[in-house]
């Protein structure tokens, strides 16, 4: 807030903070039109307030009923008790990851990785999810957890790993984005994990979160993998 001594002080900050909060809007945008990655955004309270259509075929729901949800429908019952404090963990820590075990009714619950960022816009939580691939995406078992969120120290990618990641939130599988780069599945997952130390992420979908949040996933018409 401004000192009353700098009356222009509160005005010019919240200029900036809506100029930023625009920039993040279309890259929110561009993401839930390209992505084949369920991506949601929720409210504080843990209500959906969209969906692209990845994640509305996921949940099966029809994109104009994602908001009449919450994320507890999609949480097993005996686990809900826990989901409320996680929440309130991960909105005081600004980020989480992990292991989330997905509840769809009519169906047994299943595991999916789990990447969400508090606040990419004011009140709204965006959470990405992926689905385990055939080479094993999980490092190691266990729940989702609250993260610190980084504000700085984080390092820029190089346009090679830009390309990959990009090509990763697009939905490409490691196998998917090699045949389409020409380079072997190795050389992709290695790009893979100097991208999340650098972006300070330790899943995929928590890099490609954070990445589509901070403008480091490049667009572009051909930058969509077939599946």
């Amino acid at each position: 807030m401004g000192s009353p001594d700098d009356p222009d002080a509160a005005p010019q900050a919240q200029a900036l903070d809506g100029e930023v909060d625009l920039q993040v809007a279309v890259r929110l945008r561009g993401a839930f039109t390209r992505s084949r990655h369920p991506m949601l955004i929720a409210d504080d309270h843990r209500r959906w307030v969209a969906g692209n259509a990845a994640a509305c075929e996921l949940l099966s729901i029809a994109q104009e009923a994602v908001a009449w949800h919450t994320m507890d429908d999609f949480t097993p019952r005996e686990h809900r008790s826990r989901l409320k404090e996680q929440w309130a963990e991960f909105l005081a820590s600004g980020a989480a990851e992990g292991r989330y075990q997905l509840y769809i009714p009519d169906r047994d619950p299943f595991p999916v990785e789990f990447g969400a960022i508090a606040n990419v816009l004011p009140g709204r939580h965006l959470a990405l999810f992926i689905p385990p691939d055939e080479e094993g995406i999980w490092a190691r078992e266990g729940d989702w957890r609250p993260l610190k969120a980084a504000t700085a120290g984080r390092l820029a990618l190089t346009k090679r790993e830009r390309e990959i990641m990009t090509l990763a939130a697009c939905g490409g599988q490691s196998g998917d984005i090699a045949e389409r780069l020409v380079v072997s599945p190795e050389t992709v997952k290695s790009h893979i994990q100097n991208a999340m130390g650098k972006l300070g992420a330790h899943t995929r979908a928590h890099a490609v979160a954070i990445a589509l949040v901070t403008g480091q996933i490049a667009w572009s018409e051909d930058s969509v993998v077939q599946g």
